[in-house]
């Protein structure tokens, strides 16, 4: 016999909740004192019920469809790789990094390359059969891809047994080193014949982490992300190739803040987004076999106080996972500050072995499905993203906008926005303006001088942002 422990409890509605609410608040408005609105203008309530669920039933169909399920029996259900991130210079001592690493924990490599590396030296001892590699080209994008492509064929390893791929995102690139989309265009050709036989690497990429660490809001960052790819598909057709083609070798790689609830749901949206722009080109490609490669944030990572950034890493990489990573890249907590050292690398590289290992964030394939508040978020965030898609379109698609300004415009608005809202107090940020060390560290430094040191985005991308992306 079963007992149902809920039977004593008798069923509520919303209304019901909510007019509890109002009389707790003793007159206090609802709105002002419990609503909050993210800076996409979005609502969160501070509860949601099952009668909320009408929109978000829609979702039902991508419940659980974050990764294939594994082939190999006793795996767990929730698969992602943990990458770690090499600079290709001084092969031999970085090899030395590269075989600790993966006897250590990693198991895939972010190299950034500029194409002339030797990789017989770079990359001895590695069996990329076994783990994922990709590449970040410093250089050419097509001399980074072949250049990878001979080592792979040198040594014989097939070409899909290789996985991974390579971080270029050719009209996020053009946003700090000024070019033209018929540069852009020919370099995707020649990267989608290069790995055309390489059918498990990918060779394109929707890059919405360049936004992220820009500044932008989490709907700029999918809306501008998709809105070039789909500039790009366009401009492939017109070129001979099928959009299935062009489809299956893209990935979709993203920056993972620390608005915990909010990130998760940013990360599956991108997803279902990436999906639902298949389904447009009428191709079945399942929402499982999507790859995201995800990050965790520059934006986020402050001067002031390093030791807090490994919370936020953590923070960050957690909403990563749950929200459907299958790659997770966890930064060094100290990069805001100094080069990251050995022990900072080590540390990043056991964020996600701990959430995997002692967290058992691996045993569950998908722990927020069907819950109240991150699907209404979800379906939020896609309602916003689809807007924002058809303005950019209605001005012309993403290289018009590039071209007259205003997607820089719109992401420098609301980064300013956000270092005010820091500086004087109207948003709270450990170790920058609240709870805050730096009369222990500097205190010879004038306030403006502060406040320019202590700049909410003191890493290498945001600050290419400020100074290159608004060229125009």
């Amino acid at each position: 016999m079963k007992i149902n422990l809920f039977e004593d409890f008798p069923i509520h509605s919303k209304k019901d909740w909510m007019d509890q609410i109002i009389r707790d608040l003793k007159g206090k408005d609802f709105e002002k004192t419990l609503v909050s609105v993210t800076e996409d203008g979005i609502k969160v309530n501070p509860f949601y019920t099952a009668e909320d669920m009408n929109l978000a039933d829609s979702l039902s169909g991508y419940r659980n469809r974050v990764n294939a399920k594994p082939t190999i029996p006793g795996m767990p259900p929730r698969i992602w790789s943990n990458v770690s991130s090499f600079e290709g210079t001084n092969g031999k001592t970085t090899n030395e990094k590269i075989l600790d690493a993966l006897l250590n924990g990693a198991e895939g490599l972010l190299l950034h390359l500029r194409g002339e590396e030797d990789l017989e030296v770079l990359l001895k001892g590695v069996e990329p059969q076994y783990i994922q590699i990709f590449l970040n080209p410093i250089g050419s994008p097509i001399q980074v891809l072949n250049g990878f492509m001979e080592w792979v064929n040198q040594n014989g390893w097939q070409p899909d047994t290789i996985y991974g791929g390579i971080l270029w995102d050719g009209f996020a690139a053009a946003l700090t080193e000024k070019t033209d989309k018929r540069t852009v265009v020919e370099i995707a050709k020649s990267l989608l014949q290069i790995g055309e036989e390489f059918g498990n690497f990918k060779v394109l990429s929707i890059d919405a982490a360049a936004y992220h660490n820009s500044g932008a809001s989490p709907v700029q960052e999918l809306t501008f992300g998709v809105a070039a790819w789909i500039d790009l598909i366009d401009a492939l057709v017109g070129e001979g190739f099928y959009p299935q083609e062009i489809i299956q070798k893209t990935m979709f790689r993203l920056a993972v803040g620390s608005d915990f609830f909010l990130e998760i749901a940013k990360v599956k949206a991108a997803r279902i987004l990436m999906h639902r722009m298949i389904s447009l080109y009428q191709l079945d490609i399942p929402a499982e076999n999507l790859f995201l490669f995800v990050e965790t944030s520059f934006w986020t990572k402050t001067i002031s106080d390093p030791d807090t950034d490994m919370i936020r890493n953590t923070t960050e990489a957690m909403a990563g996972i749950i929200g459907g990573a299958n790659a997770l890249y966890v930064l060094p907590h100290d990069i805001a500050t100094e080069i990251p050292g050995t022990l900072s690398e080590r540390l990043a590289r056991n964020v996600s072995n701990i959430l995997k290992e002692e967290s058992y964030l691996d045993r569950i394939l998908d722990p927020v499905a069907g819950s109240y508040f991150i699907e209404n978020l979800i379906v939020a965030i896609f309602q916003k993203v689809k807007e924002s898609l058809s303005h950019v379109e209605e001005l012309g698609g993403w290289w018009a906008c590039y071209e007259s300004g205003f997607i820089q415009k719109e992401v420098k608005t609301l980064r300013k926005k956000k270092m005010e809202d820091v500086l004087e107090g109207r948003r709270s940020k450990i170790g920058v303006n609240k709870y805050t060390i730096r009369k222990e560290i500097i205190n010879s430094k004038s306030k403006a001088e502060e406040e320019e040191d202590w700049s909410l985005f003191p890493c290498r991308e945001s600050m290419l942002a400020e100074n290159l992306i608004w060229n125009l």
